[in-house]
């Protein structure tokens, strides 16, 4: 589970940064700065956004997987 958390983090750093890369990058094309790849910084921004949406739902389903097989060996332990 600390390598999904840890995964998780890093993911989200890495959104943070492409968010702050975007936000650069339309401050210079509003300061009539060409930036021809624009389209790639958002294209990566959503892949990387979808990707931490699917890790969220994997850490979800793998803590309630876990939830429920502790459930079961506690119960065995009890018989």
């Amino acid at each position: 589970m600390t390598r999904l958390n840890e995964a998780t983090e890093r993911l989200k750093s890495a959104l943070d940064r492409l968010d702050q890369a975007v936000e650069s990058r339309a401050k210079a094309r509003s300061n009539g700065e060409g930036v021809s790849d624009d389209a790639e910084l958002r294209a990566a921004l959503a892949a990387a956004r979808e990707e931490n949406e699917n890790l969220q739902n994997l850490a979800g389903e793998v803590s309630s997987r876990l939830d429920s097989t502790i459930a079961r060996l506690k119960s065995v332990m009890e018989v």
